[in-house]
Order: C-alpha cells, then sequence, then structure tokens
C-alpha cells in the first residue's frame, strides 16, 4: 500500500529529527560564542593586571629590598602572559569541533544563508586574531624577561657592593 505519500508518522520522525538538528545547531553555535567570550575576557584580565605590575615595578629603585619581589612579580608576570596563548589554543580547539558541526548541519538542513559555512569560506586562513594575541604576548613575555634581568643585575650590583 505504497503511496508515495509521507504518512503522519513519517512526518513526527521528520519533524523530531529536525528539532533535534536545531538543538545540537543551537549548542555548537553556543559553544563557539562561549569560547570567544572566554578568551576575551581572560586576555582581558591578564593584560590589564599586567599592564598594572608593569607600573608599580617601574617605582622599585634598583637599591630597594623590593627587587626580589619584581623577580616573582616578573615570573607571575611572565606565566600569566604564557597562559593566554595557550589558553586561547585549547578552547579554539572546542570553538573548531563546534563550528564544523554547525556546517555540517548547515549542508544537511534547506537553509538559505548558511552563516558558518559563509564565515568559513571568507574569513582569512591565517587568522589575524590569534596571530595580533601571539604578538603581544611576545611583547609581554619581553618585557617581563627584561624586567626579571633588570631586578637580578640590581640585586648582584646592590649585594657585590656591600661586600
Amino acid at each position: 500500500m505504497e503511496t508515495g505519500q509521507p504518512t503522519p508518522e513519517d512526518a513526527k520522525t521528520d519533524n523530531l529529527k529536525l528539532e533535534k538538528m536545531v538543538a545540537e545547531y543551537e549548542r555548537a553555535q553556543d559553544v563557539g560564542h562561549h569560547t570567544d567570550t572566554v578568551i576575551h575576557e581572560i586576555t582581558a584580565i591578564v593584560w590589564g593586571a599586567n599592564t598594572l605590575l608593569l607600573g608599580f615595578i617601574l617605582e622599585v629603585n634598583c637599591d630597594s629590598d623590593n627587587q626580589k619581589l619584581v623577580l616573582v612579580a616578573a615570573l607571575l608576570g611572565f606565566l600569566m602572559s604564557a597562559y593566554v596563548p595557550l589558553t586561547m589554543h585549547w578552547t579554539k580547539k572546542g570553538q573548531r569541533i563546534a563550528y564544523t558541526i554547525c556546517r555540517e548541519i548547515e549542508n544537511e538542513l534547506p537553509l538559505t544563508h548558511r552563516l558558518n559555512n559563509r564565515i568559513h569560506e571568507d574569513y582569512p586562513k591565517w587568522k589575524p586574531g590569534q596571530v595580533v594575541v601571539w604578538v603581544l604576548t611576545v611583547f609581554f613575555l619581553a618585557a617581563w624577561v627584561y624586567v626579571g634581568i633588570h631586578a637580578w643585575s640590581c640585586l648582584h650590583v646592590c649585594r657585590t657592593s656591600f661586600d
């Protein structure tokens, strides 16, 4: 009794499948957006803390007993700076998976605009946002290395001048 027409049961199954795909698409979109939020918040906090900490360190004289604290702050600043691109690298892995799922669902559903596919096609493959984060991180790392070396030399000069 095959008439070629979908039965109400077939339509119900198709609607359920469509609802599941749309829900999965929305969750994948949420993961992708959450990833960018996490990266932006961590970057803002760490770069703000670095800038503030560098400002305080500029006030410490070379003959101050606080040079040991400057060394500790330089190590802390270095580690915090390294944390930004590492977090970006780890979270971007999940984001890539999420957006790949979005593109697969867009290819399967009859969507007109296919947003994630269009972004994927047009966004530069060299990932300018990630390059900027790495460049600025290198500057922060270099600043902390300089601060550490300077503090070490201040401690060494002060120690040998008192002997």
